[in-house]
């Protein structure tokens, strides 16, 4: 097939569709000689943040993918922002959603030439929030439509209206991938078509996750910890959204009663890195913060701890969950949306009741105390990523929903 993948920044810059996207798109042309093109933002962030880092070159071919990146206007963020707050002070209420929405929605008009002009099998794009995501309105205006096949990885913990723009483009596209099957129900819920949407998630090379046990023992001697020490860590950008708040005042609850355990925060930089570092210099805390390390460097990590915990609200999956299966480590997430989905309660993991750090320290209690259940729950976990989530299964999915759009995009056709 000829493929154009679309997403709004692509490596080296990070992120649970940046990671899908990168490793879909190598296997592909390794393993199906597949000829894909990589359209995408010039921004190592996510191009709607304030923080920005340019990447370059502008076109390069990374592992047989031909990767173009593209300038995304971003004059018009800080005079949004700003109208933002004059508007809630006069009106006591937010800028209407239709202004605010352009802050976040990404604009990069060359990638919509690049879709426009794509001579080719099939498109796919991710994510569901970024304006290339409207191709399917206007596509029928051009010369050459295209299949558009959309990964959402919409994050089903806010509640969008049925007719927002959002929920229109999942009925829009020709195949809908959801990230799990609570994604799945719910878009199905929202009106998108069921014969278009396929649960498909997001793989990894259980392999990449090993490592030489001194690096280990080294790291854990580096930084202090005991043989007897349990070290629990998040792995993930280190902001509020992702729960990096939540663990610290759960650690800080369990610390006063248990002073063998430990923390580790690692993770690429957010502004809310600043206010982590206020918390744990105030109290005190043996708490280990780790930013921008490499790869080779984050399969150390997950391999040092003893717990793994994600406390995000908002996830439309979690590879981080995966990974740190690979690495036979128990896991602790929140008890709703897509991660409740994922994770097994009692079996693979343990739930805690979304944004109560008391909830989370009672169940990161549980694990402390019981070494032959956190053995377990890494175990079955690992057990669960051989049988759902290496890459030959995902990338293979991912082909036949390709072809599923194809199909779809067809049919329509021959009925217009």
């Amino acid at each position: 097939m000829k493929i154009l993948h679309v997403v709004s920044n692509y490596y080296p810059a990070h992120g649970g569709p940046q990671y899908t996207m990168k490793h879909l798109s190598e296997k592909m042309v390794d393993w199906y000689k597949d000829d894909v093109t990589v359209a995408t933002s010039n921004s190592l962030y996510g191009p709607e943040q304030k923080v920005f880092k340019k990447i370059e070159p502008v076109n390069e071919i990374v592992n047989g993918v031909n990767v173009f990146r593209f300038p995304v206007i971003r004059w018009h963020y800080q005079a949004i922002e700003f109208a933002s707050r004059v508007y809630r002070k006069i009106f006591k209420q937010p800028l209407p959603h239709r202004i605010r929405k352009k802050r976040w929605e990404m604009d990069a008009p060359l990638i919509d030439k690049m879709m426009n002009d794509f001579n080719g099998d099939v498109i796919m794009a991710t994510t569901i929030n970024y304006m290339f995501s409207d191709y399917p309105l206007w596509r029928f205006s051009k010369k050459n439509p295209k299949p558009f096949i959309l990964y959402g990885a919409l994050h089903l913990h806010i509640n969008w209206p049925k007719d927002s723009p959002i929920i229109n483009r999942a009925r829009i596209c020709d195949c809908y991938i959801a990230n799990t099957n609570y994604e799945r129900q719910r878009v199905i819920a929202y009106g998108v078509d069921p014969n278009k949407v396929v649960t498909i998630g997001t793989g990894i090379a259980i392999e990449d996750m090993h490592c030489n046990p001194e690096q280990v023992t080294a790291f854990r001697n580096q930084h202090g910890i005991q043989p007897t020490d349990i070290l629990i860590g998040h792995i993930g950008r280190l902001s509020e959204g992702k729960g990096a708040g939540i663990l610290l005042d759960a650690f800080i609850e369990l610390y006063k009663t248990n002073k063998n355990i430990k923390l580790l925060l690692a993770g690429t930089v957010t502004e809310y890195v600043d206010e982590l570092k206020r918390k744990i210099e105030q109290e005190n805390l043996p708490v280990i913060l780790l930013t921008n390390f490499s790869d080779e460097e984050k399969k150390i990590l997950f391999n040092a701890l003893d717990i793994f915990v994600l406390a995000s609200k908002g996830e439309s999956f979690g590879v981080v969950f995966l990974e740190a299966w690979a690495c036979k480590k128990p896991v602790i997430g929140t008890d709703m949306g897509a991660v409740a989905s994922l994770l097994e309660e009692g079996v693979d993991s343990y739930l805690f009741e979304a944004g109560n750090a008391l909830s989370l320290s009672n169940k990161l209690q549980v694990l402390v105390n019981d070494g032959a259940l956190r053995n377990s729950f890494g175990k079955a976990g690992n057990i669960k990523v051989q049988q759902n989530y290496t890459w030959p299964v995902i990338v293979e999915r991912y082909r036949q929903a390709y072809q599923l759009g194809i199909e779809n995009f067809n049919q329509s056709r021959k009925g217009a």
